[in-house]
C-alpha cells in the first residue's frame, strides 16, 4: 500500500521510536517499561513538620508501588538546642539507613540534610510511611520540611 505509514514506528537512523496519534505501545503481563532514577518515574512527596522541636510521629501516603530512595530536609531556622533526628519506618520496620540528623552545630535556616535508605524502603501502593521526630530540645522551633522520593 503506497504511503502507509503506521503509528507506531522507528525513526530513519534507529535511535527513536515514534508513537503517532492513535498509536499506543502495550506492556503485557511481566514486562515492564525501567526508567533510571532521577527521571519521570520518580515521585517525590512532602511532608511539613510544623516544630522540630516536638517530638512525634508523621505519616505520608505513597499513592504507588515503588522503593524509597532519597529522604530529604530543610530548615526555616537554625536547631537551637539540639540535633534533631527524624526516623523513617514502614509500619514497624525501620528503612535501613532512612534517619536524617538534623544538626545544632553551624545550624542555620536552609541547611539541607538527607538520608539515602539501602534496604527495607520498599513500598506498596497506598503504603504509609513514619516518620519519628526526635530532639531538638524546646522552643517551637524550626519548621522542617521533608521530601521523600518514591522510584517505580
Amino acid at each position: 500500500m503506497p504511503g502507509y505509514q503506521p503509528k507506531v514506528y522507528r525513526k530513519q537512523g534507529g535511535d527513536e521510536l515514534v508513537v503517532a496519534s492513535g498509536g499506543a505501545i502495550t506492556v503485557e503481563a511481566g514486562g515492564a517499561i525501567n526508567f533510571p532514577s532521577g527521571s519521570a518515574n520518580d515521585t517525590v512527596l512532602t511532608l511539613d513538620i510544623a516544630d522540630g522541636s516536638a517530638e512525634a510521629v508523621y505519616y505520608l501516603l505513597s499513592p504507588h508501588a515503588g522503593t524509597i530512595s532519597k529522604i530529604w530536609t530543610v530548615t526555616d531556622a537554625a536547631v537551637a538546642t539540639a540535633d534533631i533526628t527524624i526516623t523513617a519506618a514502614i509500619g514497624a520496620t525501620g528503612v535501613t539507613n532512612g534517619v536524617v540528623t538534623i544538626a545544632t552545630a553551624a545550624s542555620a535556616a536552609g541547611d539541607v540534610d538527607s538520608a539515602t535508605p539501602t534496604a527495607a524502603n520498599v513500598l506498596t501502593a497506598g503504603q504509609a510511611v513514619n516518620f519519628t521526630v526526635t530532639g531538638g530540645g524546646a522552643g517551637g522551633t524550626p519548621r522542617v520540611h521533608l521530601a521523600m522520593v518514591v522510584t517505580r
